[in-house]
């Protein structure tokens, strides 16, 4: 797909006219999601038996949106970061579609992806957007920290969980005001809304609290503490406990917008396309983070025979 393909593509997206350039988003995260852009989402939330049913979900996603395979113009991949087995699973399942449809394939990592859904559903709406981006129906929670919503500085960590009592994470800052007319399907070009200010990474829940702490009291001296920091993903409830730890904290949501049906799978290709049309790399690599348990062992040392 060239520039002016992704263009047209993201115009598409944006105006909701997605029937003449089909667009296929394929998740295998945490469980796994499929979908078409502007058509209802298969969703599977079983992180340990989600492959099995990823070809029957693609197949029955396409033919309820009265389409073929072939009719795919673009095929938007999750590319975690997640466990090696499900991702991988989803790239190659979507690698696959896209040699012999001819389809362009996108890679989209989904924390950056939450970072945009989480600001946009989390903060009171402005009033340019207000009867567009109806905020009424946001599953977010309130916590016992910050409520400023205009914060100068709001700060999404972004998290999956990674297992072994781990979770993958990233902290963001974002322009709600941004986010939210993305939501409304105003704003194009989403690349700018969500900028990475602690990279992706693997870590012990208590650990990502006290970096994320250490960085909230740096910007806190310099920005004169305006700031509030939300938290979603896959891993929230099962760590809310410690992650309360967090200072400045306003939301958590465990979940993803890639179960939020239609409009987060709207939401996930529209970034990725705006990233590709940005010229960013978008390949469909798999995002695993972890270092890997074997290792290659160093060579024996040689013994020399004294006699």
């Amino acid at each position: 797909m060239n520039a002016a393909q992704e263009e047209q593509a993201l115009n598409h997206i944006s105006t909701g006219h997605d029937s003449s350039a089909p667009i296929l988003v394929i998740d295998t995260s945490f469980g796994s999601t499929v979908g078409i852009v502007g058509q209802e989402t298969i969703a599977e939330r079983d992180s340990r038996s989600h492959v099995e049913h990823l070809e029957v979900n693609i197949n029955q996603a396409v033919e309820r949106a009265g389409l073929t395979l072939g009719n795919i113009s673009t095929i938007v991949v999750g590319t975690g970061p997640a466990p090696f087995t499900g991702l991988r699973a989803g790239i190659v399942t979507a690698k696959a579609l896209a040699f012999v449809t001819g389809a362009s394939l996108v890679g989209q990592n989904v924390l950056e992806a939450e970072a945009l859904w989480m600001a946009a559903q989390g903060l009171p709406a402005s009033a340019d957007t207000a009867s567009d981006a109806d905020s009424s129906d946001s599953p977010l929670q309130e916590s016992n920290g910050a409520d400023n919503g205009d914060a100068a500085t709001h700060l999404v960590l972004a998290v999956n969980d990674a297992r072994r009592k781990q979770l993958y994470w990233a902290l963001y800052q974002v322009d709600p005001v941004s986010a939210q007319r993305s939501q409304a399907g105003k704003l194009l070009n989403t690349v700018n809304t969500v900028n990475t200010v602690m990279p992706m990474d693997i870590d012990y829940p208590d650990n990502i609290v006290d970096r994320v702490n250490t960085y909230i009291d740096d910007v806190a001296h310099e920005a004169g503490g305006d700031i509030t920091v939300d938290v979603m993903g896959h891993g929230v409830e099962r760590y809310a406990d410690i992650l309360q730890g967090i200072a400045r904290l306003r939301t958590m949501h465990d979940g993803s917008l890639l179960e939020a049906g239609a409009q987060g799978v709207r939401t996930f290709a529209e970034l990725a396309l705006a990233h590709s049309a940005h010229g960013d790399d978008v390949e469909a690599n798999p995002l695993y983070v972890r270092r890997p348990d074997v290792q290659v062992p160093n060579p024996l040392k040689r013994v020399v025979n004294a006699s």
